[in-house]
């Protein structure tokens, strides 16, 4: 293998396009869409993917795609520029630095975050005291119990207050899933400004490999029958927020409707995971429900061993 074989295999495109237009939004080693600021892009249309451990990019607006290399020559650099930049024979600029988030000051906005916490342990409670499983939990595939220990809880009028996790375990949000309908909706949440976060599973990180879900319920149910063999994260719907990679294998599960299908693209892309063919006979938990969780848990782990013997995961 030549030196620049081996600099464009190595190179972290996402931090070399940062570095060299702040502008485009990218981030090291970060997947995503960006925008491409060679051409004045102002609505991000430049994917930034890895594939087989290597980077690489497409230009949705141009149709123009490839590595790091063809990257350059497609914003303008000559030849012997990209060779020199690839390289490190040109001093490139150093990264842009982040914007820390504003952080939250005031008593109301205390008094708030205080509140949501009464209302988490008020309904921690009174699920822990039900005495049968709720009825907005049924057909879902968790049982009481492991409600109970993953810390959900029940409002007065049914509805399920499920709490989301990040990597360390901390709440970060509070949603809540109706039992019917309010305004249209199904979820809401607790507080404002929590955004979207994924649902990550307790004790995030011990495993080799992560399975990332549409849907936190069903992250949930597929925590319960593959945790011990794969992390599992639960995004809130095909457009909620994303978990940011972190090199481990990571196989994507979305249903198999029209808009899962229609998000699977971005999600491979930010992602740089290997899609899961959908689950026969609905989503998570209602296999989990109609088939029991062992059946579950084997029709996942068939589609990851699909993965592996079809060589589409990372080599």
């Amino acid at each position: 293998m030549d030196e620049l074989t081996r600099a464009i295999e190595s190179v972290d495109l996402p931090e070399l396009v940062a570095r060299l237009w702040p502008e485009s939004g990218a981030r090291p080693g970060r997947p995503g869409l960006y925008r491409a600021a060679w051409r004045g892009d102002q609505h991000p249309s430049l994917s930034l993917f890895r594939a087989r451990g290597v980077w690489f990019f497409r230009d949705h607006a141009t149709g123009e795609s490839g590595n790091a290399y063809h990257l350059l020559i497609a914003a303008g650099f000559t030849k012997a520029e990209a060779v020199a930049t690839l390289l490190g024979q040109r001093v490139l600029p150093d990264l842009p630095k982040e914007r820390k988030p504003p952080v939250r000051r005031g008593r109301q906005g205390r008094d708030r975050a205080k509140d949501a916490e009464q209302l988490l342990r008020d309904a921690q409670e009174r699920l822990r005291a039900s005495p049968h499983l709720p009825e907005v939990l049924q057909g879902r595939g968790i049982s009481l119990q492991e409600a109970v220990i993953l810390g959900m809880g029940l409002s007065p009028d049914g509805d399920l207050y499920l709490p989301i996790y990040d990597p360390q375990g901390e709440v970060v949000a509070v949603k809540i899933r109706h039992l019917h309908p309010k305004d249209g909706q199904r979820y809401r949440y607790l507080t404002r400004g929590s955004g979207t976060p994924p649902w990550y599973g307790p004790g995030y990180g011990r495993r080799k490999g992560v399975l990332v879900v549409e849907g936190e319920l069903n992250a949930v149910t597929l925590y319960l029958a593959v945790g011990d063999v794969l992390d599992v994260v639960g995004v809130a719907g095909v457009n909620g927020t994303l978990p940011k990679p972190d090199g481990r294998p990571t196989f994507m599960l979305l249903d198999g409707d029209e808009a899962g299908q229609k998000a699977l693209e971005r999600w491979r892309e930010e992602l740089g995971g290997v899609p899961l063919s959908p689950l026969e006979g609905g989503d998570a938990c209602e296999v989990a429900h109609a088939q029991g969780r062992e059946a579950l848990r084997k029709e996942i782990l068939a589609r990851v061993g699909e993965a592996f013997l079809s060589k589409e995961v990372f080599e």
